[in-house]
């Protein structure tokens, strides 16, 4: 009768018990691996049953048989290629998806560029007819803001309002961008630009100045 290899006494019996032990554990931590890289491995049943097949891999290693252990060795390669390749192609492809859908879902969300130089994101929400992002200094040594919303418009054309307050400019340019400039205590100024980009309404807000104190909400 052929034996497995290793399998001639008690000692090798253990050992070769241990060894598919090691190199079944392996292959299951590198499952558990590309399952927290989003990688696709079926239901929860099939992911039970995924469990076990490195240790039946790994013990097919040390089979008689030559046939067996090439099979052992495709599935090795499939294994491997399938999560180490093909299923992380697949995630990214899964992720892109969702997020062509978000956009087509909340289309203005396409206008969200880069943050300005300087800066970085603070704060992001959406809501259902307008998204916002509020943007920080990078450095700490004075405050820095900005703010994006985009939004459905609120009114036909941007209009300066009437009254203005003290330290408060507003100009209306021909293309129907509005200006607000507001000079802030300390020397710094909070600008507001609002202006219609096809059927959205962006509004722009900036704030810069040496002293946070005199910050503007």
């Amino acid at each position: 009768m052929t034996v497995v290899p290793l399998c001639g006494s008690v000692q090798q019996r253990l050992g070769w018990a241990v060894l598919v032990f090691v190199l079944g554990t392996f292959g299951v931590l590198a499952g558990l691996a590309a399952y927290g890289w989003d990688v696709d491995l079926g239901s929860a049943s099939t992911r039970i049953a995924l469990t076990g097949v490195p240790y039946a891999v790994a013990a097919a290693f040390c089979a008689p048989s030559r046939w067996v252990r090439l099979g052992a060795v495709a599935a090795l390669v499939a294994g491997v290629a399938y999560g180490g390749f093909v299923g992380p192609a697949q995630s990214r492809q899964r992720l892109h998806e969702a997020e062509v859908a978000r956009y087509r879902e909340h289309p203005e969300l396409l206008y969200l560029g880069a943050a300005p130089p300087g800066k970085r994101v603070s704060h992001a929400w959406v809501d259902p007819a307008s998204f916002s992002v509020d943007y920080r200094g990078v450095r700490e040594d004075g405050f820095a803001y900005v703010g994006l919303v985009v939004r459905v418009p609120l009114t036909p054309t941007p209009r300066c309002p009437k009254i203005l307050g003290k330290g408060v400019t507003c100009t209306l340019d021909v293309h129907g961008e509005m200006r607000t400039v507001r000079e802030l205590p300390g020397g710094g100024r909070a600008v507001t630009l609002i202006r219609r980009h096809r059927n959205v309404e962006v509004e722009v807000a900036s704030q810069t100045s040496m002293n946070p104190g005199y910050a503007v909400s």
